[in-house]
């Protein structure tokens, strides 16, 4: 069963980030606020986000409306998403004739080189080498034997603490693939990750762990119509609710809330410009 009234989000076009992120290196007066100041790492998960979009200023306002996010401007290409007064993510501005919204998840390294060599010797493809960000670190994007795209980075004054688990916050994530074993195959070359499982209904629910902590599902995506994707979690309070927000204020429900995904408390959207995720209502977070 086709639970999708639209197809997800394509696979995301780098060149258009690769021109901002020479832009940012080579740009004197650019300097981008560093992540956190806690001078400790935490290798192999998911620190940060940026959100490359065509149309910031209209999907601004969305985000605001459906999940009480704010801004600061750091530059005409760059903002830092606040949330309750604490930075969440960034969103970069990409040129109106990009294809490329997608939310770009950011796992921590302590090398970027030395990931970029263990990516490509098990499958994997660098879609841009490694740049020095002023303020931020060293960052590369990777993209999986199977596609899916994501950044590493080493901050320069080490990485932010674990958000809040609240609502409006990012709370999960996942690599959707068509082979699974693969897919942790790779992963776990890049860093010493666990495999582990759980029970999901009827079904068993596979992610791995670093340092004994959760750190991100490998599933097998729902349908053909979807690409190999990274995806990206937000907690609500209310799916239903907050579904109803999304349509309010521009965005598309690609899946609305149904009892055969994780008993109805699970949503897959699109903001106004394209960038997918899904927001789930959660009692109770992965331990």
């Amino acid at each position: 069963m086709n639970l999708f009234k639209k197809h997800w989000i394509s696979a995301p076009i780098v060149g258009s980030f690769s021109l901002l992120l020479a832009a940012c290196t080579t740009s004197s007066s650019l300097n981008l606020p560093a992540l956190a100041d806690t001078a400790q790492k935490a290798e192999g998960t998911i620190v940060w986000r940026d959100l490359v979009t065509t149309a910031p200023d209209q999907v601004k306002p969305f985000y605001h409306n459906v999940f009480g996010w704010d801004y600061q401007t750091v530059n005409s290409d760059y903002s830092l998403i606040t949330y309750q007064g604490k930075p969440i993510a960034g969103m970069a501005k990409m040129p109106s004739n990009s294809t490329t919204n997608y939310w770009l998840p950011v796992m921590s390294t302590a090398n970027v080189d030395a990931t970029l060599v263990k990516s490509t010797q098990a499958g994997g493809k660098t879609l841009i080498k490694k740049t020095t960000l002023k303020g931020r670190g060293d960052i590369a994007v990777i993209q999986d034997p199977q596609g899916a795209v994501f950044s590493v980075l080493d901050t320069v004054n080490g990485d932010p603490m674990p958000l809040d688990k609240q609502a409006g916050n990012w709370v999960w994530q996942e690599v959707w693939t068509q082979d699974v074993t693969q897919s942790q195959q790779f992963y776990q070359s890049l860093n010493s990750y666990n495999k582990a499982e759980k029970a999901l209904g009827d079904h068993s629910y596979q992610y791995l762990t670093m340092g004994g902590k959760p750190a991100f599902g490998v599933v097998k995506k729902p349908n053909d119509d979807i690409t190999t994707t990274w995806v990206n979690y937000i907690k609500v309070d209310d799916v239903n609710a907050t579904v109803a927000k999304v349509e309010q204020n521009g965005g598309v429900v690609l899946m609305a809330p149904n009892k055969q995904v994780r008993n109805g408390t699970v949503a897959i959207v699109r903001d106004p410009a394209g960038a997918g995720f899904v927001i789930q209502e959660i009692a109770q977070e992965m331990k």
